[in-house]
């Protein structure tokens, strides 16, 4: 059964500390890749979206004017709060918002980013499009997220698994899948990357939650796994129990069309 906004919400409000403490979110090549794409100046004001803990809006805020960090859950906001005040960071602002109906004018942001969350939004065409409704032209949309191969094993033992683990994750799309997706709301791909992260099992169970009947269901979801994906996900087992695993995230800028 597809989540609702409730569901999402309710799932990060709980979780927010694990979030906050997670090693994958703080750190990592990819968020550096981000910053990278995209070109921060000093008078740039920036939408982050689905910030989660903030730490991409932290990231970012230090080459910035301003960021703007919007989350559907409010002890996110709180962890994101957080954050900024433990870095000194005056310049991210919080709001409690949904993506699919950002409460800012048109043409308003100078860059819009997002890490590793579209995967659980429930319409990311509407997302998206209000992405570019929100973006100047010319200005970039800087998104990261994770990503299924094409070829519909892989695809299905990922997105399976990862929704036995947090019943609100909705997809991870392919490569292929994004462009179609960002270029049909008017944004333009420019330059993209993949880059691998490593996940200990039991961490990344730790962090959604899950009571002891549903790490069970996890852990025989990676006992079961096709031998493609024990090889393409480098899945490691210790002692007869899956204690890692690799996936793709994709890295994009996408730079919005000049408005006729």
């Amino acid at each position: 059964m597809k989540p609702t906004k409730s569901d999402v919400a309710h799932q990060f409000d709980r979780m927010s500390h694990a979030y906050a403490r997670s090693s994958d979110h703080a750190h990592g090549d990819d968020l550096a890749v981000l910053l990278d794409y995209l070109r921060p100046q000093s008078e740039m004001r920036v939408l982050d979206l689905a910030t989660g803990a903030g730490h991409t809006a932290a990231a970012v805020a230090p080459h910035v004017a301003e960021v703007v960090a919007i989350d559907i859950a409010p002890a996110m906001l709180e962890r994101t709060r957080e954050l900024a005040a433990a870095r000194g960071l005056r310049n991210v602002i919080t709001a409690m918002m949904d993506v699919e109906a950002l409460e800012f004018e048109d043409a308003s942001f100078d860059a819009v980013t997002c890490r590793i969350a579209p995967h659980h939004f429930l319409d990311i065409d509407r997302a998206l499009a209000e992405v570019a409704r929100v973006l100047r032209d010319g200005a970039a949309f800087v998104v990261e997220d994770s990503v299924v191969p094409d070829d519909r094993e892989l695809d299905a033992f990922l997105n399976g698994v990862e929704a036995i683990r947090d019943p609100t994750h909705v997809r991870s799309l392919t490569s292929a899948g994004w462009v179609h997706k960002l270029e049909r709301a008017s944004l333009r791909v420019v330059a993209s990357t993949l880059c691998k992260k490593r996940h200990d099992v039991a961490d990344w169970i730790a962090r959604a939650g899950m009571d002891d009947a549903g790490a069970r269901a996890v852990y025989e979801a990676f006992d079961s796994a096709p031998a493609a994906a024990i090889s393409h996900f480098a899945i490691a087992f210790e002692a007869g129990r899956a204690a890692s695993f690799t996936d793709d995230k994709i890295v994009i800028r996408a730079e919005r069309a000049v408005r006729t």
